[in-house]
């Protein structure tokens, strides 16, 4: 909306040429009004999208973050029978988990983290892995012990990813905010993040058969008496997550379409658990693995979508500039290459991928810890005017 401003008493005629008050142009028209061309107005889409918090737009982030076609896909695994599962299973491995753990390495070679080259670090780290993993592959005969140390370092991954971009949606519900509300306590914030990715692992541990009457875990069977104390936590946090988007305003609406998601997908797999249903098991398994996949993908796009400060020299803005063609195409070739892989050195391709997988866990928490406290070094800067 443009800004209308009296003219001077003592100015003997208006002048039609530009002037600039304020970093703004004001133009002068034959009326003596000047005009603000600095303060249009605002586009309603943009606008709408701030408030709601959400990262792309509330469509984009159903599906690709929040992941709302979970039941969907749940409902067409279960009826659609084996085929089909097998079918999901194929496109699930090679085209949706492959590359997700392997863009990790794309980000890590061109992303040094604002002047911050930390290639040597990273190099340390991915050496010392893949040493490991030949010495447990070489000292052991078998991929066993690797099996499980994936499995337990993936549900942390798991978890922590997900409370992750759970943060990320709360801190974006305050972004364009006149008054923001008042930060909640580091006590508060670590009781919510304990119980967040708590239930999750608690969760992930039942789905690999902890308490289970028959499964590897004897003894355990009082487990699933906590079940139902475990279900509180999703309940008791998406309540207050609605709570605090429809009557305290003090949150956005993305946050609690992502929570309600997530947290309803990992309490269903729980139940399922606790039945003891394995075909509901496997079959959500594999929707959360979807979920997870698309999800990391997604925020890598929406991390590359923003703004880059680090010059048009540096690889990751050159890369960012032409993103979604280059995701397309790596998917399609890591899911080609893996498969062409595992149809003809099947333990190779096991061992290749689970050295990625641990690749992809390291780094992925280095990198976003990076950013996170480069994103509060920037926000505590000046800004220059």
């Amino acid at each position: 909306m443009s800004t209308l401003v009296r003219p001077q008493s003592n100015s003997s005629a208006p002048s039609r040429e530009p002037q600039r008050a304020n970093g703004r142009i004001r133009r002068t028209s034959d009326s003596g009004v000047i005009a603000s061309d600095g303060d249009s107005k605002p586009n309603s889409t943009e606008s709408s999208q701030a408030r709601g918090g959400f990262l792309f737009s509330p469509a984009i982030d159903l599906f690709f973050v929040a992941n709302a076609f979970w039941p969907l896909l749940l409902m067409v695994d279960c009826f659609g029978g084996l085929t089909t599962h097998q079918s999901l299973l194929f496109w699930q491995i090679y085209f949706v988990t492959a590359p997700h753990r392997w863009i990790t390495l794309v980000l890590v070679s061109v992303d040094h983290h604002k002047g911050r080259d930390r290639r040597r670090q990273f190099l340390a780290f991915g050496t010392a892995i893949l040493i490991g993993c030949l010495c447990l592959k070489l000292g052991t005969g078998s991929l066993l012990c690797l099996g499980v140390i994936d499995y337990v370092w993936n549900a942390w991954h798991f978890a922590s990813q997900h409370h992750g971009v759970f943060r990320i949606y709360q801190r974006k519900s305050n972004t364009g905010r006149a008054i923001p509300p008042a930060a909640p306590s580091r006590l508060a914030v670590g009781f919510e993040k304990a119980l967040f990715r708590g239930f999750m692992l608690y969760t992930i541990a039942r789905v690999a058969g902890w308490g289970w009457t028959e499964g590897p875990f004897e003894g355990f069977q009082w487990v699933s008496t906590v079940d139902w104390f475990a279900l509180a936590i999703p309940a008791g946090l998406v309540i207050r997550q609605l709570i605090q988007c429809f009557v305290t305003h003090d949150t956005s609406l993305a946050s609690v379409m992502y929570l309600s998601s997530v947290m309803t997908l990992f309490a269903s797999l729980l139940l399922a658990s606790h039945y003891e249903n394995s075909q509901y098991v496997v079959a959500l398994a594999l929707a959360s693995a979807i979920f997870h996949s698309l999800e990391y993908m997604s925020i890598v796009t929406w991390s590359m979508s923003g703004p880059q400060t680090s010059g048009k020299t540096n690889p990751l803005v050159r890369l960012s500039q032409m993103w979604l063609l280059f995701l397309v195409m790596f998917v399609v070739v890591i899911g080609l290459g893996n498969y062409a892989l595992s149809r003809g050195y099947f333990e190779l391709w096991v061992f290749i991928n689970i050295v990625v997988a641990f690749w992809h866990y390291c780094f992925d928490g280095m990198i976003w810890k990076s950013r996170k406290s480069s994103a509060k070094t920037a926000h505590r800067a000046p800004v220059a005017t």
